[in-house]
């Protein structure tokens, strides 16, 4: 008799077991980043982590990284925006797609940090939307929209030496979020519609402010500066564009006396 209520009591469990996975349906949530007034984001500038949590316990669910090409130049920045219309078309625009089996509907925070190639502008956004069973979140997905610039010191190299005397080169690399060209009179990302400007400081006094004019090379901006005095300085570069994008970049340098 008790080896019969066992068998019993484990066919229902199993049966139970059974029943829930049957009723668990795959669910997909795509997620995207683009950039303010520019294009996609994703591998050009190292992509993006995202995390996706539960709402109400902040329990991890799954984690990745939206990776892929920056999509469709003509659909995204030139072609009118319409209701309903999907930006994102074509296979290699960038995304991160997460498929997971829910039983019920889900309460998620999405959380997204990046373009890991962003230095000081990286951004951590989020998030929140039901996940329902069956109903995936497709086309554009859950999208993020990035606002800033990308600030990338080129001159000089943080920690680089000089000597007393010499005249530096000082120049940042700007772009939109997506990494997107800059160029004079580009219809897109027009350089003379950014204000990029250098700040040196020593001993946390300001002792100069530079504005970089464009360079001759696709979204470099520079300058020059000729230094007075032996010791450490600090560069902070600015930049901002009639979109509302604003980035920052930070490097320093040393001088020291030019040996005898």
């Amino acid at each position: 008799m008790l080896k019969h209520w066992k068998v019993g009591l484990f066919v229902m469990m199993l049966s139970g077991i059974f029943a829930v996975s049957a009723w668990a349906v795959p669910t997909k949530l795509t997620v995207r980043a683009l950039a303010n007034d520019a294009k996609f984001i994703g591998s050009v500038v190292g992509g993006l982590k995202v995390v996706v949590k539960d709402y109400y316990t902040e329990q991890e669910l799954a984690s990745g990284m939206i990776m892929g090409g920056t999509g469709n130049t003509k659909l995204i920045m030139k072609e009118p925006v319409t209701r309903g219309k999907i930006r994102s078309e074509g296979k290699g625009t960038a995304k991160v797609v997460f498929e997971f089996d829910i039983t019920k509907p889900l309460k998620l925070l999405v959380e997204v940090v990046g373009p890991m190639a962003a230095e000081a502008d990286i951004h951590k956004e989020a998030k929140t939307t039901w996940l329902l069973p069956g109903q995936d979140i497709s086309g554009d997905g859950l999208l993020f929209n990035l606002t800033g610039l990308i600030v990338h010191p080129h001159n000089p190299e943080a920690h680089e030496f000089f000597k007393l005397g010499s005249t530096l080169p000082i120049s940042a690399v700007v772009t939109p979020m997506c990494g997107c060209p800059v160029r004079p009179e580009f219809p897109l990302w027009n350089a003379n519609d950014y204000t990029v400007t250098a700040y040196i400081y020593k001993g946390g006094k300001k002792i100069a402010e530079l504005p970089l004019k464009y360079a001759g090379k696709t979204s470099n901006f520079s300058s020059s500066f000729t230094p007075k005095e032996k010791g450490g300085y600090r560069v902070v570069f600015t930049a901002h564009d009639k979109r509302n994008n604003q980035g920052v970049g930070i490097s320093g340098f040393v001088v020291v006396a030019p040996k005898k």
